[in-house]
């Protein structure tokens, strides 16, 4: 998600499908309710509870009553359907303390937020569950559109269609509102980095690691898994059981990710090799089935930028000056409209903004705009010792549309020495 955020000005021109405008609308959403204190964590996840455990649960019961038959006349909530029935938040509760606790604890982590210390004692998870308790939960109200959704998606026969947003996120393909929703996304990423400190960023991912209990993932599967249990009047779990399930995951992606790797290998031997390009191949490969096809790559596809100027996601657009160790993004945006004809705008290294145009242009940041396209890059950059280049992504200008971002350019490669 942080690498989402700070490419956006990139992807906005592109999103086309309907994945791509839910992503964009998850962003929105993520930027409006991100959270400011450790308090905010805390109602988040008392909300969420409210949501999981107790509206959810009201929503799918208005749908299908208890009471309801199908078109045979057989009760609906027969096996394997089971009704479920919704929770009541206590803070007497261990598991809803848990689940506050961890729920609270990881979102704030993503936002870079500071967590109360021994966050995992009992005390201090009785504690937030108290606080937890006195949040103010919106009552709920039926819908009928939900209703809708949920009985469509019952009635589908594909067992992979896709999964419904029972929050109800609107409509998607609509164009006037995809464009509304991508000058509202622009704003609220400008508003929200400017507010940032230095080297800050704008989430942390979190990534799933079951071997430290510290960072409450276990914690969290656990209460999440054995509250979802008790609405439908499952077993409960004990939290080492659930640690060690959640772990067997491990050993099919590890397998999966070999035989990737190994297949990979033999590829960039037959590069090296020189082979010609009838031997070599793209590999499907599905362990589950199992089955393995291969078959003859073909050419990469071909972006059109300008008249004049086609490119490939293979090509990389490189800028080498007299003096590569005092090289500055000014003499790297003229090189660039010299060499390509297209007009720089913004600059990324990795996942971090090196230069945004629109907030450099901001009234009183004239100094620290010139300041930052006149300084050598390497001094922008935090790099290890003794690199030589580095990749930037940059934008481009569309110089036949005002106001358009130019998809699919090349990463720009920068000689420092």
């Amino acid at each position: 998600l942080a690498d989402e955020f700070y490419f956006a000005q990139d992807l906005l021109p592109s999103i086309t499908t309907q994945q791509e405008q839910q992503t964009l609308r998850q962003a929105i959403k993520m930027l409006k309710t991100r959270p400011k204190t450790f308090d905010d964590c805390i109602e988040w996840g008392r909300k969420k509870y409210q949501k999981y455990f107790v509206n959810d649960v009201r929503q799918l019961m208005y749908t299908y009553p208890i009471d309801m038959k199908t078109k045979e006349g057989a009760p609906f909530w027969s096996l394997p359907k089971r009704p479920p029935t919704e929770l009541l938040f206590q803070s007497s509760d261990e598991l809803d303390c848990y689940f506050i606790s961890a729920a609270a604890c990881l979102r704030a982590k993503v936002f870079g937020i500071e967590i109360p210390q021994n966050a995992r004692n009992k005390e201090i998870r009785e504690l937030l569950g108290k606080q937890a308790e006195k949040v103010s939960v919106p009552n709920f109200k039926p819908s009928d559109e939900k209703a809708k959704q949920i009985s469509s998606q019952v009635n589908k026969e594909n067992e992979n269609a896709q999964e419904i947003d029972v929050e109800g996120e609107g409509s998607v393909g609509n164009q006037p509102e995809l464009e509304q929703m991508k000058k509202e996304f622009q704003k609220l990423l400008e508003e929200y980095m400017a507010t940032l400190k230095e080297g800050q960023q704008v989430c942390y991912p979190e990534e799933f690691e079951k071997d430290n209990d510290e960072n409450q993932h276990i914690d969290y599967i656990y209460a999440m898994a054995n509250l979802r249990a008790k609405t439908y009047k499952l077993e409960h779990m004990e939290w080492i059981n659930v640690k060690l399930k959640a772990g067997r995951i491990i050993p099919a992606l590890a397998t999966t990710t070999s035989c990737v790797a190994g297949l990979q290998t033999i590829e960039l031997c037959k590069v090296i090799a020189g082979t010609e390009i009838e031997h070599l191949k793209n590999a499907f490969l599905s362990l589950a089935v199992p089955i393995m096809r291969l078959s003859e790559p073909g050419p990469p596809p071909v972006t059109k930028l300008l008249d004049n100027l086609k490119v490939t996601i293979w090509d990389r657009w490189v800028v080498k000056t007299q003096d590569s160790a005092a090289t500055n993004i000014t003499q790297v945006f003229e090189t660039l409209l010299k060499t390509y004809g297209l007009k720089p705008r913004d600059v990324f290294y990795r996942s971090e903004p090196v230069y945004m145009e629109n907030l450099m242009s901001i009234h009183g940041r004239e100094a620290e705009k010139e300041e930052t396209l006149k300084k050598p890059i390497s001094d922008l950059l935090d790099l290890e010792e003794g690199e030589e280049y580095v990749d930037l992504t940059i934008t481009f200008e569309n110089p036949n549309k005002k106001d358009e971002i130019l998809t699919n350019t090349p990463l720009v490669r920068v000689h420092i020495k």
